[in-house]
């Protein structure tokens, strides 16, 4: 009997001992990590836990918007999420690249003022696009390549 009661008080010594570090630390290392690395091509990939920071999923995977006007100037999202790695980059000619958090940062609100879905027509997607994002109408050419979360891939051209 008395074995059995050393057993236990060292068993118990040795599982405490394991839980080492204030409860702020512990409670630190189990949260989702962000990790950011920068690939050759310049894109910086940001590591995100599934949907965005507020916890709300975004409608799409990939959202690849191109939009071109008649002077050369051009305004591009790139936005892909896949497992917990999410890529977003937003280039408009003539002003700086964003990349990497900071362009998912500005690109998140826009994402869920975005009201199409895989039911809407090209029209209402091409001026909901437009609105939301606060783009001239005028445009030359108009591409959005959608992949839905439920696996449809959506072209929108104009």
């Amino acid at each position: 009997m008395k074995n059995i009661i050393i057993l236990v008080m060292l068993s118990m010594l040795v599982l405490t001992g394991c839980n080492t570090g204030a409860p702020e630390e512990r409670a630190q290392d189990s949260q989702p990590q962000q990790m950011s690395t920068e690939r050759t091509d310049g894109i910086k990939n940001v590591s995100h836990p599934i949907g965005n920071k507020e916890g709300t999923k975004l409608p799409f995977m990939v959202f690849d918007l191109e939009i071109d006007y008649v002077d050369t100037l051009s305004y591009e999202i790139e936005y892909r999420q896949q497992g917990d790695q999410t890529t977003a980059v937003i280039n408009e000619i003539g002003k700086e690249e964003i990349s990497g958090e900071k362009a998912f940062d500005q690109l998140t609100p826009h994402f869920m003022e975005l009201s199409f879905d895989e039911e809407s027509s090209k029209d209402e997607v091409i001026n909901d696009v437009l609105n939301v994002f606060g783009l001239d109408e005028t445009y030359k050419e108009f591409k959005l390549y959608v992949t839905y979360n439920n696996g449809q891939r959506l072209e929108y051209e104009d």
